[in-house]
């Protein structure tokens, strides 16, 4: 078994009989892991005490995947558990929703820093009162380092620019909008209001001023979060599917 030490943020525990828990982790060097810490749960652990959803540790673990089997948890050391994502119900409904994303996808050894870092960036982003656009941001991230950066400034046919007025179409199959006449006869479009649009460009261009309302911004966070599970497949339970029947 190889000795690991790296970075994790704790996405799943499970008790496992009355002093162990089976823990999913999110890591920078072995992507998200399963791991069981025997006898977490007891007064004088040699893990350290038993491990919370959402907080950052510092871990050693015997990686045992190459067995298709858990690792162990050797120890773990908390680093920092986000007291602000804690403090109101809004900052820690969206650091849940951050955790639902991520065990929606498979996130590989060699996406497991720049996830990890995502993670990190988005829960320490929470509890200022701009929890929308933390998760809009957060999204927008998993989606590029996923592979997938959806086009939001121009046609991905003709290269127009849209208006910034009107609604547009999103192709979910080019993910990128479309302007007529390139939609006629389509069937795999989204609607996307004219804020939603602006709330979309804001967040892809990173930029840091006031920007959209919180509304535009949830419904842009609302595409990108579908968007996310899609990669795995995935139904996200807090975070409903787009109607294709309404612009977003």
């Amino acid at each position: 078994m190889g000795l690991t030490t790296t970075h994790a943020l704790c996405l799943r525990k499970v008790d496992f009989s009355e002093t162990s828990q089976v823990l999913t982790l999110l890591t920078d060097k072995l992507g998200a892991t399963g791991a069981i810490a025997k006898g977490a749960k007891r007064e004088k652990s040699s893990v350290g005490g038993p491990l919370d959803l959402m907080c950052l540790y510092q871990v050693v673990l015997y990686d045992r995947t190459r067995r298709g089997t858990l690792g162990i948890l050797a120890q773990a050391e908390l680093i920092d558990f986000f007291p602000p994502a804690r403090h109101s119900y809004a900052a820690f409904r969206a650091a849940e929703t951050i955790r639902e994303l991520l065990l929606s996808i498979e996130v590989t050894p060699s996406d497991g820093a720049a996830v990890l870092l995502l993670a990190v960036r988005a829960m320490r982003g929470l509890g200022d009162g701009h929890e929308t656009l933390a998760l809009a941001r957060f999204g927008w991230g998993l989606l590029r380092v996923l592979g997938v950066q959806p086009e939001f400034h121009h046609c991905v046919v003709s290269g127009r620019e849209p208006s910034g007025r009107v609604e547009v179409a999103f192709s979910l199959r080019e993910m990128g909008i479309l302007a007529p006449p390139h939609t006629a006869g389509r069937h795999d479009l989204l609607r996307l209001s004219a804020p939603t649009l602006r709330a979309l460009q804001h967040v892809a261009l990173g930029n840091d001023g006031p920007g959209p309302g919180v509304d535009a911004l949830g419904r842009a966070f609302r595409l990108l979060a579908w968007l996310v599970a899609q990669q795995g497949g995935r139904r996200l339970k807090t975070v409903p599917a787009p109607d294709r029947a309404r612009a977003l």
